[in-house]
């Protein structure tokens, strides 16, 4: 068991930003820890663009609002201040000009699984998204080519939906009509 004697604010991550050593360096806050957000691996940003590339191109062609990429800061009312790899907002939640952070969750977030993420911590995000307004929270795990689809229930608890093999992402009530087969997401596996 880990005791913390201590919870990160704000304040303490503005703080951390604001030193010289950590001027190219980028952190989030969950649930009172600071994370630092490693350099992407190759296979992480090829996912990562892939997704970008369709949610941007249907969210572009039907004017639908805006897909911003792994650089956007949502300070959530729940205290966290997360990075999501690729999130999506409606237009009708925000209108352009666009604020330099949004202090509010997006309608869909994607986290891409990194070796420095547990399953545990990218579930903490998914909760802390959805608690504070996300509708639709995709996990994504190149290694085992799958993607936990995160939503609510009318209850609070946590639906968890595992989308994989010849399976597809699908917009729901965030994106109606949006589908993404996970084939066009991951790159292709060598043949042996």
């Amino acid at each position: 068991m880990v005791i913390r004697e201590h919870r990160y604010t704000r304040e303490d991550l503005r703080a951390l930003y604001d030193q010289p050593e950590n001027a190219e360096k980028r952190f989030e806050l969950l649930n009172g820890e600071i994370i630092e957000v490693p350099s992407a691996s190759p296979i992480h940003n090829a996912i990562v663009a892939a997704i970008f590339y369709f949610l941007y191109g249907f969210v572009y062609r039907n004017q639908l609002g805006f897909v911003f990429g792994d650089s956007t800061t949502y300070v959530l009312p729940n205290g966290d201040e997360l990075i999501p790899d690729v999130s999506f907002i409606s237009k009708e939640r925000q209108g352009w000009p666009l604020p330099k952070e949004f202090e509010f969750a997006p309608d869909l977030a994607v986290e891409v699984a990194s070796p420095s993420n547990s399953e545990r911590q990218l579930l903490e995000k998914a909760e802390s998204f959805l608690e504070s307004g996300t509708k639709i929270v995709w996990l994504v795990f190149a290694d085992s080519r799958s993607v936990y689809v995160c939503r609510r229930n009318a209850d609070g608890s946590l639906i968890l939906r595992k989308v994989s093999g010849d399976g597809a992402l699908a917009g729901e009530d965030v994106l109606p009509g949006f589908t993404l087969p996970l084939r066009d997401i991951f790159p292709p596996q060598e043949q042996g």
